[in-house]
């Protein structure tokens, strides 16, 4: 544990598949699509910078979520 940097946090989940179902992802979506829930996004790369999308996380240089784009929008 001591390897892992202290900018990075680990979680868990302990519970069965009947406790994941009760999970309310669905409420959870429509917090996201109104803005209530705060998602950092630290940078954001083509699929095509793939390498270096993956050179700033083991760095840890995103300073919040990295995105990858798939598709061209």
């Amino acid at each position: 544990m001591g390897t892992i940097p202290n900018s990075v946090y680990l979680t868990i989940y302990s519970g069965g598949p009947s406790e994941f179902k009760e999970t309310p992802l669905n409420d959870l979506l429509k917090q996201i699509e109104a803005g209530k829930v705060p998602i950092q996004v630290g940078k954001v790369f083509k699929l095509d910078e793939i390498v270096q999308a993956h050179d700033a996380m083991e760095k840890n240089l995103a300073r919040g979520k990295i995105v990858v784009l798939t598709e061209s929008g």
